[in-house]
């Protein structure tokens, strides 16, 4: 859970490490999202403090960098992406999520429990 506004939050549940040969990555995250209003939520994969798109110079928007979504009580986030650019060697990805409001945002849960998957391309 966390109360800041307007900022990425890293996820530290989130983190995974893996190993890549330099070949395009598929990334697959679906996390549950609770907040007690409806507010604008927004996660996305990150591989050595930057973002998986910026590996690639994919388009960037520092408000919403993979979409935005509208959670209100509990919300399943899902993004299926291919990242491209990210070099060969050992990584740790770890999920950052932000909000709008200034009700606190719970990222998982006991029973809805988070899934990340990396899948190299070949």
């Amino acid at each position: 859970m966390f109360s800041q506004v307007g900022q990425w939050v890293a996820i530290p549940s989130s983190t995974v490490a893996f190993a890549s040969e330099g070949g395009p990555l598929l990334i697959n995250v679906d996390m549950s999202l609770f907040t007690t209003v409806q507010q604008s939520t927004s996660c996305r994969p990150m591989i050595a403090g930057r973002w998986a798109g910026d590996f690639g110079a994919y388009p960037y928007s520092a408000q919403w960098t993979e979409g935005i979504n509208y959670t209100n009580f509990w919300t399943q986030w899902s993004k299926t992406r291919l990242y491209t650019g990210i070099p060969a060697g050992g990584h740790v990805l770890t999920m950052e999520c932000k909000k709008a409001d200034t009700a606190d945002l719970t990222v998982g849960h006991d029973i809805v429990p988070q899934s990340i998957s990396i899948l190299e391309m070949h």
